[in-house]
């Protein structure tokens, strides 16, 4: 199959289907607003460039100090440490301005959720000057339940201007798991409730019976009250900064400026789409169990095909939605636009409206990443969404990879495929309620990029604020002793030319409690996070409870376990995803947050990189020599032993055939990673000849498969059952035998035609 014979679905945007009621709510081309509501219509302005700026960086300044607020006045470590918001500032129709350094995928959420608003509320209950409204609906807007989104308008005399808006996670609004998580759930009546926008504040009152519902649904109810004072606290000031710029220079200057930012952020974005060849790049991941007991494996497909200066988004090639493992709209085409704007545009520090211009999602409904109602979204927030940004990280990083130098330079490594975490819950020793919404995993690590390896515990590209909680906090506000938090040690999970970034373990104990619960965990049959172009993926992130461990005696004793397997007890396996745990006084659990994927074969890999990670004692020499082939003696590179043990590696990838060594082509009309070319509309490696540029090279190219588990140790799961379901496929040069690309799938899958381009 050819880049041209890909179906593409057509737009459906403007016949009424994407309603936000069956299915999810995408805004047409132009919106239907009542005549009662009028739009500021700006007159043309020169604006001179000092004023240009001034008005630019206070609009910017503004939007940073509403996240800086919300931070400092919400009570839940989700707001504060994790920075599981977004705040932004919008124009009278709702598209765009400028976001901040949040959660990148709350990108398009404001934009869908006023857009909506707009249309359905604008004769009643109507949108006047001193309103705010308030929305958690997946299939309008939010990525998720809680997330809650407030929205307020700005007004210049009686014409909308435009809007001012926050989104927080909120710890727990209700459902049937602690932390509003739920992942058993298999529709979204299991679920916390979800709110189409409604009036939370009118004419600058807090409506009472809209706040008192909200509260009612959580087992968090003052917690609650508390973080959504806080957001209406950073609406009312941020409208009030941006009120004062219109009073102070003008509507006509500030919507001038609004407007220029949008425009050169689309400009920007344009010109650097130019370096691209036209093609259609995609990726599929997988994930496991719908809900708990569930044995089967699901895909996620993302694709992006670029027809001149615009690229067009779709998700053919996704599985059917099912269980709790869905996201809406909403959150895939945030995912999307946070792997757009973070890779290519991060430098218009969250202007990025002029960006979406450019950017047609054309999905198909009713799949697990772009669901109806009433499918179950809930725990997409810790699981699905992640496993999209991974997707659309990695298409838009082999998009880049295609185009020039300075695209390749922009390329961020993959992200980690969940948001892994130790969710738990209970009662304190005095009877009060805890939620733990455990923040760690914003520790995160980064991918291997071209030139570089990925950062250890380096967080999250699309939550560019992110940070963990300080261990000492989490044990003052919870009733629980961590027994260690430690970087994970480096082997073949991650590893490439340029290695992932490593994760990182840790393990805690109950401590003072009353009643203690693990909610969600996650233990992995099998890797999910690919590696890029010849690298392997990155860590099986694992999850560990033993019971009767005899812990409290050890530490009476001083002795401070480092290991789970210090300690006495028993355990059984874990699923990926189980039921509550309860765990007592002797219990422990250990969790996972893995490393990611590398960039390139490891067998390219400078030996003086490896060294290097030797002295850092991120690797040991025998992982040195079976991962990547160095060979290490006294604390040096034995040069001739590693240059054989390669040889003989790329030797027995060719079947025996004596390998070449790697050379570039006499002309080239661009390069895909370290080893594809395209010369005269055709894939070349090293002189093999790999077809037109318009097919996949894997068709030519020689693949080797196994079993996941088979890659390597650091791979093997207990469920085999499970794990053997996936395979690993590598293609390789045939004629330097080094990796061109790899890829992870369901044992009988076809291969995915993923790098497919125009001539």
């Amino acid at each position: 199959m050819t880049v041209d014979q890909l179906p593409t679905l057509p737009s459906v945007r403007d016949n009424g289907f994407w309603d936000g009621v069956e299915h999810s709510y995408i805004p047409a081309s132009e919106l239907k607003l009542p005549p009662s509501l009028r739009c500021y219509e700006a007159q043309d302005v020169s604006v001179d460039p000092i004023t240009y700026e001034v008005v630019r960086y206070s609009l910017v300044n503004a939007n940073l100090e509403h996240s800086a607020l919300l931070q400092r006045l919400c009570i839940s470590p989700i707001v504060m440490l994790s920075r599981d918001l977004q705040t932004s500032i919008l124009t009278g129709l709702g598209d765009l301005v400028v976001l901040s350094p949040n959660l990148q995928y709350f990108s398009n959420s404001h934009a869908l959720a006023i857009k909506f608003t707009l249309e359905h509320r604008g004769v009643s209950p109507g949108i006047h000057d001193g309103d705010v409204f308030l929305s958690n609906d997946p299939f309008v807007g939010a990525p998720h339940q809680p997330d809650m989104a407030l929205l307020a308008p700005i007004f210049v005399g009686a014409a909308l201007f435009g809007w001012v808006a926050n989104t927080m996670h909120y710890s727990d609004i209700g459902g049937s798991t602690p932390g509003s998580f739920c992942i058993d759930a298999v529709d979204t009546f299991s679920e916390p409730a979800s709110s189409p926008p409604v009036k939370l504040v009118e004419n600058g009152v807090v409506r009472e019976d809209i706040e008192q519902l909200i509260a009612r649904q959580s087992r968090l109810p003052t917690a609650l009250r508390m973080d959504l004072r806080a957001g209406l606290a950073g609406i009312e000031v941020t409208r009030q900064r941006v009120a004062g710029l219109i009073d102070r220079y003008g509507p006509d200057v500030v919507a001038a400026v609004t407007n220029g930012m949008m425009d050169s952020a689309e400009a920007v974005f344009v010109e650097r789409l130019h370096d691209i060849p036209d093609g259609r790049w995609s990726h599929r991941a997988y994930t496991e169990a719908a809900v708990p007991g569930d044995r089967e494996v699901y895909a996620y497909q993302c694709a992006i095909t670029k027809a001149g200066d615009r690229l067009i988004v779709d998700n053919l090639g996704s599985d059917t939605q099912t269980g709790s493992i869905n996201i809406t709209f909403a959150a895939f085409a945030g995912a999307v636009l946070a792997a757009l704007t973070q890779q290519i545009t991060s430098d218009l520090a969250g202007a990025y409206g002029g960006v979406y211009r450019r950017v047609e999602f054309r999905p198909e409904p009713g799949l697990v990443n772009c669901a109806d109602w009433p499918a179950a979204v809930s725990p997409s927030g810790a699981l699905t969404t992640e496993m999209q940004l991974n997707a659309a990280g990695i298409v838009v990083a082999k998009m880049l990879a295609s185009g020039g130098e300075a695209s390749a330079r922009r390329i961020l490594g993959p992200s980690i495929p969940h948001f892994y975490t130790a969710l738990t819950g209970g009662a304190r020793a005095d009877g009060s309620m805890f939620i733990h919404a455990n923040t760690d995993g914003m520790m995160g690590s980064l991918g291997a990029m071209p030139a570089r390896d990925g950062v250890d515990a380096g967080g999250h590209f699309w939550i560019p604020d992110g940070i963990a909680a300080n261990v000492e906090d989490n044990e003052q506000q919870y009733p629980m002793v961590v027994l260690y938090r430690r970087l994970l040690e480096g082997g073949a999970d991650g590893a490439g030319r340029h290695r992932g970034g490593l994760g990182f373990i840790e393990a805690a104990i109950p401590y003072r409690a009353l009643v203690f619960q693990l909610a969600l965990y996650l233990n992995d049959s099998f890797p999910k996070g690919l590696g890029l172009l010849g690298a392997n993926p990155g860590s099986r992130a694992s999850f560990r409870f033993r019971s009767g461990t005899e812990v409290r005696a050890r530490l009476a004793a001083g002795l401070v376990p480092t290991s789970l397997d210090d300690l006495a007890g028993s355990e059984a396996p874990a699923a990926f995803k189980g039921p509550p745990l309860l765990a007592g006084d002797d219990d422990a659990w250990e969790w996972v947050s893995p490393s990611t994927g590398g960039w390139g074969d490891p067998l390219l890999r400078e030996p003086i990189d490896v060294l290097g990670d030797i002295r850092r004692r991120v690797l040991d020499v025998a992982t040195a020599k079976r991962v990547y082939g160095v060979i290490v003696a006294d604390d040096e590179v034995v040069d001739s032993a590693t240059s054989a043990c390669r040889l003989d590696r790329r030797r027995q990838r060719l079947d025996g055939v004596e390998p070449e060594d790697l050379r570039q082509p006499q002309r080239s009309d661009g390069t895909v990673g370290d080893l594809l070319h395209v010369v005269n509309g055709r894939w070349w490696c090293n002189g093999a000849d790999l077809g037109p540029v318009q097919t996949t090279y894997k068709d030519a190219a020689p693949m080797r498969e196994c079993r996941v588990r088979d890659i390597a140790a650091e791979f093997d799961a207990a469920d085999h059952e499970m794990a053997d379901r996936m395979v690993f496929r590598e293609w390789f040069c045939p004629v330097t035998g080094y990796r061109i690309d790899t890829e992870i799938c369901r044992a009988g899958e076809p291969s995915l035609a993923d790098i497919l381009l125009h001539t």
